[in-house]
C-alpha cells in the first residue's frame, strides 16, 4: 500500500516521464535536447525521493506496534542545529575554487571538507549516545577536545604570529622596536593584572584576550593586503659584478659588499679546487691530485665549489673570469663576458667560492682564467671539457 507522500512523488515521476518525451519529440535540434535531458534528471530525482519515502513509510508508526511512543523515529527527539553542513558546503566550495585558482586553496578545501566530516559524524553519534542531552555532550568533549584544542591552539598561535609579522614588516623601520615594546609591555601589565586579581571572571578575561588577538589579526590582515614596506636589497658580488675587477675595497653606494665578510670556512665544506695566493704567486691545488698546478680541470653544468686563500700582507679579491660569448641579437652582435668574485679577502682569512660553467672553454672566445685583482702576471687557466 502506498502512503500519502509516495503517491505524490510517484505522481510527479509519472508527470516528468510525460512532459519529458513530449518535449523531446516535438522540440528538435540542441535545445530539444537540452531541455529533455533536465527533465529527465528530474525523473531521476521524484523517483529516488518516491522510493526512499515508500521505504519509510512517511515516518507513520503503526498503531499496533509495541512501544511505539517511545522507541519509534517519530518519537526520538530532532537533531540539534549544527554549523558542519554549512563548513561542508564552504570547504566543497574552496575545493571548486582551488581546482581552477590556486592549489593552496583547494588543500585549504580538502582540510576543511575533513574537519567538517569528523565534527559532523561525531555530534550525530553523541547526540545518540543516551536520553539526556548532558551526558550526549560530555561523550562529544570526550572523544574531540583532546583533537580540537592543540589545533585550534596551533592555528590560533601561528595565526597571530603571521599577523605580527605583517604588521612589522608594513611600518617604519625605525618604529619596529617601539611597536614590539610597546606590545611586549601591554602583555607583560595585563599578565600582571590577571594574576593579582584572581577573582575576575573567566569571560571577562577570555573577552580580553579575544579582542586583542582579533585586534591583531585584522590589522594583519589591513596591513597584508598593503604590502611590506620597500626593503632595499643588500647588495652583493653578483648584483654589482664591476667591483670583480677592483683591486681594494668597493668604493660608493658598492662599498657595502666587502662590510663584515666572513673570512673563514666551515670545515665540513666540499671544496673541488684551492687556490692561495703567497707572497705575489698564485697557485692552486686539486682534490685528489698531489702538487700546484697552474691549469685545472671543472665539470660543466655543475657547481663547483672552490677555495681561495689569502696567505698575502694586502686584501685581496678572488675573481673568476669565464671566457668571453658573442651572439647576434636583432642583427647587432653582443659581447659578454661573466665573470663572479668573492668579497674582500683579509691577510689569513679564506672565502669559498660556487662558480657553475654553463659551456664548455673551447665555446669561448677567450680562456677560463682564475685571477686576483691587482696581481699582476698571476693566472690560473681553467678547463671546462
Amino acid at each position: 500500500m502506498f502512503t500519502t507522500g509516495s503517491k505524490f512523488f510517484l505522481g510527479a515521476t509519472v508527470l516528468s516521464i510525460v512532459a519529458t518525451i513530449v518535449v523531446g519529440v516535438t522540440i528538435g535540434g540542441g535545445a530539444g535536447w537540452q531541455a529533455a535531458v533536465g527533465l529527465a534528471t528530474t525523473v531521476v530525482v521524484f523517483a529516488f525521493l518516491a522510493g526512499i519515502n515508500y521505504f519509510v513509510r512517511d515516518g507513520n508508526v503503526p498503531s499496533m506496534q509495541q512501544n511505539a511512543a517511545a522507541q519509534s523515529a517519530a518519537a526520538q527527539p530532532p537533531a540539534a542545529n549544527s554549523m558542519w553542513p554549512l563548513v561542508a558546503a564552504l570547504g566543497a566550495g574552496l575545493v571548486v575554487v582551488g581546482t581552477v585558482s590556486k592549489p593552496l586553496v583547494f588543500k585549504i578545501g580538502v582540510v576543511v571538507l575533513l574537519a567538517a566530516a569528523v565534527e559532523w559524524m561525531v555530534q550525530g553519534f553523541s547526540e545518540r549516545a543516551s536520553a539526556d542531552a548532558a551526558y550526549n555532550n560530555t561523550v562529544r568533549k570526550r572523544i574531540l577536545n583532546p583533537l580540537e584544542f592543540p589545533l585550534l591552539a596551533g592555528g590560533g598561535l601561528g595565526l597571530i604570529v603571521y599577523s605580527f609579522s605583517r604588521i612589522m614588516l608594513w611600518i617604519d623601520k625605525s618604529g619596529g622596536p617601539v611597536i614590539f615594546v610597546v606590545v611586549g609591555a601591554l602583555v607583560l601589565v595585563g599578565g600582571f593584572l590577571f594574576a593579582s586579581r584572581p577573582s575576575l571572571k573567566k569571560s571577562l578575561i577570555a573577552g580580553v584576550c579575544a579582542i586583542g588577538a582579533l585586534g591583531i589579526i585584522s590589522t594583519g590582515a589591513v596591513m597584508a593586503i598593503d604590502g611590506q614596506r620597500h626593503i632595499p636589497e643588500y647588495p652583493t658580488t653578483l648584483s654589482d659584478p664591476a667591483v670583480c675587477n677592483e683591486e681594494g675595497e668597493a668604493t660608493g653606494e658598492a662599498a657595502e659588499i666587502d662590510e663584515k665578510a666572513s673570512q673563514s670556512v666551515a670545515a665540513k665544506a666540499s671544496f673541488a679546487v684551492t687556490v692561495s695566493l703567497r707572497d705575489g704567486k698564485l697557485t692552486a691545488t686539486e682534490l685528489g691530485l698531489e702538487g700546484e698546478r697552474t691549469v685545472v680541470t671543472v665539470s660543466r653544468s655543475n657547481a663547483t665549489n672552490i677555495m681561495f686563500r689569502n696567505f698575502d700582507s694586502h686584501e685581496h679579491r678572488f675573481t673568476v673570469r669565464m671566457g668571453s660569448f658573442t651572439t647576434t641579437e636583432n642583427g647587432t652582435a653582443v659581447t659578454t663576458k661573466p665573470l663572479v668574485c668573492t668579497q674582500l679577502v683579509d691577510h689569513d682569512g679564506e672565502q669559498m667560492l660556487t662558480v657553475v660553467f654553463p659551456k664548455t672553454s673551447t665555446a669561448s672566445d677567450e680562456p677560463f682564467i682564475i685571477e686576483v685583482p691587482g696581481v699582476e702576471g698571476q693566472q690560473i687557466e681553467v678547463v671546462v671539457p
